[in-house]
């Protein structure tokens, strides 16, 4: 099992998903308005799109049962996906936790009950083969954006702040709400 290369599988399932101009379109949206409950909806843009790729199998929700010595009074969790790459150890899967939010200290927040959460797995029907958190924050001001690069520094991560209107030039761009942070650890 090679970290990096489940590293870059993901960052690569991202980056491609956040080119397609429905998702930004849809982006926009949410960007500019004063939703918060939008990490859902993104999950299950995001399975579909991972099943229409060549290649991977993907499974949303996936029931595992916690270790009550780490997680007390919890009879079951849910993993938000499980990712395998076609032609690899048939029960070998990539988790991968989705978090969304307004503010990167709510998205650090919920990493970090992820990380927890994955690491109190005691049983799942799937194997774990390395666990991914990817994150989205809306909030982009310079304090925000530094705030969550400090935080990623600290794992083998990702950080950067995505231009998702539709302008050639960040130079010309007079858009409002254009950009989106984007975590990956």
């Amino acid at each position: 099992m090679s970290l990096n290369a489940d590293f870059k599988t993901v960052k690569a399932i991202m980056e491609d998903f956040l080119q397609d101009e429905t998702i930004r379109k849809k982006l926009r949206v949410i960007c500019s308005s004063k939703l918060n409950d939008w990490e859902k909806w993104l999950q299950l843009e995001l399975a579909f799109y991972i099943s229409s790729l060549d290649g991977f199998v993907v499974d949303r929700e996936v029931q595992a049962i916690p270790d009550n010595r780490k997680i007390k009074n919890r009879l079951n969790m849910f993993v938000d996906f499980a990712i395998r790459k076609k032609r690899t150890k048939s029960n070998s899967f990539i988790f991968l936790e989705l978090k969304c939010s307004t503010n990167p200290q709510a998205l650090i927040n919920g990493f970090t009950k992820d990380i927890d959460k994955i690491n109190a797995i005691k049983h799942c029907i799937y194997d774990t083969r390395s666990f991914w958190c990817v994150g989205f924050h809306k909030n982009c001001t310079e304090k925000s954006v530094s705030k969550m690069a400090d935080f990623v520094k600290g794992y083998y991560g990702h950080h950067e702040v995505i231009k998702i209107c539709e302008c050639s030039t960040e130079v010309s761009c007079g858009c409002t709400d254009n950009k989106i942070g984007f975590a990956i650890l």
